[in-house]
């Protein structure tokens, strides 16, 4: 038997009608390099089909539902679904004239948006055709939307999941799956089994918690932060908005891509700069520009979310959550973005070294300790208090991906983006997928809170064109 993490199963109690844990992955194909009539009869519904129904030993996610345990009284399981059926899970749409980048945007943000049918295994694949007039594809492009629940996978299993899917080269894998990587099935409990286990849960929960406590309270000691030598500088508070209002049910997807060269050499902008701080500082200038066009620029820097993976490195592999995060100080009032840039920096390397952002940690590591009952109620209680909104402004999530590329029944994957859920009074989330040469961005959002989303497209882009003249121009 398998049960969920406790981080897992926040993701089920977290659910509300407007903000569903859903993940979804959208990958876009060109058709296979062969002539032109084999190119007219590639039906990509078949091909992914046949090669999902391969790779479905590869995780127990596609075969096994959540089961859930009466009254919470202890965290769900992982049961084989006795009435799988691989067709209830796959479905194929015709994107929108005139098949471009708008249409697939719009079709992934549709999809993403429907909720999951638990009664079945937490995931489902649609394919988008049609794709004729995405920039620098090929007529007869199309797309893979893979929607799984996030009690399911992290962004971390996510990208392991998009390369179990995947060949290496052109020609398809005939070889049989190594039977040494298959996971085990899981039954579902016994009452007994069920019984000793939620007690023996119940129990030891509470050492857990307190044990995370000391343990994060000994990180804090003796440690010096910027603040913390100048006494009477307050932290500023977060401050309210457009990004931080109630969330419709139906989310919005915005995506852009860049060089990923180009944006490494960034880099050389400032000293200790890492990958992940040049992403917040686009995203800050972007930010900056976008709310200072509707004179909404706060005079207080915006706060984003940033999700840590906590695995070790044995443990990439693994299905389930596991997750830490950090709250940054964007410097998004500051105009200037060099010294917008060296802030965030100087903020990053204080939060990794656990000196700050511990209200942030806190609450994602503490959420894998409580017990089942306390976590529904925590979970509830924290929805309730609109708590999300008032410890951050956004998210900004970074996911390392392949750097060569990968091929699906002969056709090869060009572009990849995400969705995510959002919180309640949190209605922005960039997710930063690196892929084949390209760092590719996705902003989950909804039409209310973000309806110019070409202006914020725009702003992106001006924001990375300014730090490349700084960059050439010696700053």
């Amino acid at each position: 038997m398998k049960q969920l993490k406790p981080q897992d199963a926040q993701f089920l109690y977290m659910e509300t009608e407007n903000n569903l844990s859903n993940v979804t992955m959208i990958c876009v194909y060109t058709p296979p390099e062969t002539p032109v009539q084999a190119q007219v009869e590639y039906d990509p519904l078949a091909a992914i089909s046949s090669q999902l129904q391969k790779r479905l030993p590869l995780s127990t996610i596609f075969t096994h539902r959540i089961k859930s345990v009466a009254m919470n009284l202890d965290y769900p399981y992982w049961e084989k679904d006795p009435h799988f059926q691989f067709e209830n899970h796959l479905s194929r749409v015709n994107a929108a004239a005139p098949g471009d980048r708008t249409a697939l945007n719009k079709a992934a943000a549709n999809f993403h948006s429907r909720p999951l049918d638990l009664r079945r295994p937490p995931w489902e694949a649609q394919i988008v055709t049609g794709l004729d007039n995405i920039d620098n594809l090929a007529v007869g492009s199309f797309a893979l939307l893979i929607k799984l629940h996030h009690a399911a996978i992290d962004g971390t299993a996510a990208m392991q999941l998009f390369l179990g899917l995947h060949d290496s080269n052109p020609e398809p894998t005939t070889s049989p799956i190594n039977v040494g990587n298959v996971p085990e099935q899981h039954p579902y409990p016994s009452r007994q089994q069920l019984l000793r286990k939620a007690r023996q849960n119940y129990l030891q929960s509470p050492v857990k918690a307190a044990n995370r406590i000391i343990s994060q309270l000994k990180s804090m000691r003796g440690t010096k932060t910027h603040t913390d030598l100048v006494p009477h500088v307050k932290k500023p508070p977060v401050p309210k908005t457009r990004f931080n209002q109630a969330v419709s049910p139906e989310k919005k997807l915005v995506t852009h891509s860049f060089p990923l060269d180009q944006i490494k050499l960034l880099r050389g902008l400032c000293a200790g700069a890492t990958l992940n701080d040049i992403i917040l500082g686009i995203c800050s200038g972007a930010l900056n520009r976008y709310l200072s066009h509707h004179q909404e620029l706060p005079n207080i820097p915006l706060v984003a979310w940033v999700p840590i993976n906590a695995r070790r490195p044995g443990d990439a592999a693994d299905d389930g959550n596991n997750i830490s995060a950090m709250a940054i100080n964007l410097a998004s009032q500051i105009s200037d973005p060099i010294e917008r840039l060296q802030l965030i920096v100087a903020t990053t390397q204080e939060a990794k070294a656990a000196r700050t952002s511990t209200a942030a940690r806190m609450v994602t590591d503490l959420s894998q300790e409580l017990p089942s009952v306390g976590m529904a109620a925590f979970t509830k209680l924290l929805l309730a208090s609109g708590v999300t909104g008032k410890i951050c402004n956004l998210a900004v999530s970074n996911v390392p991906g392949p750097t060569a590329p990968l091929f699906l029944k002969g056709a090869q994957c060009r572009e990849q983006y995400g969705m995510v859920p959002l919180g309640d009074n949190m209605g922005l989330f960039f997710v930063v997928m690196s892929y084949n040469g390209s760092l590719n961005i996705s902003i989950t959002t909804t039409e209310a809170i973000l309806p110019d989303d070409t202006f914020m497209v725009n702003c992106l882009q001006e924001e990375f064109t300014l730090l490349q003249q700084k960059l050439n121009s010696g700053k």
